[in-house]
């Protein structure tokens, strides 16, 4: 292929006659001082690690200080006088009491010997019928005036 084709104008045809001057260049130094020129802010990403670092001790900080303020949280609710948990054993804790009658253990020794061993309603004493009239129910405006 032919580098100056005859349809060339005279600026094309100067143009395409210059070289670069050899003399003086040194690859090295220029990839060199390239490599420098691309790093003008060398600051920003030191600056910007930093931050970063900052912000995950303090995250780190933050999560630590929120566990112990739910921990202290449990164990006020908890409360100072609250028993441990007892361990899991395979058999069941004696209680110096009966259940209740009305428990599930209750309930399922009443049903191995049939529903006629059901305990009856518990009878407590009853309350005056006064105190069904001292109580306020919705729209009871009379009540609350003394009419």
């Amino acid at each position: 292929m032919d580098t100056h084709p005859d349809d060339l104008t005279d600026m094309e045809r100067r143009l395409a006659a210059w070289q670069p001057a050899a003399d003086g260049l040194d690859a090295d130094c220029l990839m060199f001082a390239a490599g420098r020129a691309s790093v003008r802010g060398r600051v920003a990403w030191p600056v910007l690690a930093a931050c970063l670092a900052l912000l995950a001790a303090g995250l780190g900080a933050w999560g630590v200080a929120e566990r112990h303020e739910r921990q202290a949280l449990a164990q006020l609710i908890r409360g100072p006088y609250a028993p441990a948990p007892a361990p899991l054993t395979s058999e069941p804790p004696s209680s110096p009491e009966p259940p209740s009658p009305y428990s599930v253990l209750a309930s399922h020794r009443v049903l191995e010997r049939g529903l006629d061993a059901w305990p009856g309603p518990a009878l407590g004493p009853q309350s005056p019928p006064e105190a069904e009239r001292s109580i306020l129910r919705a729209r009871q405006i009379d009540a609350l005036l003394g009419s």
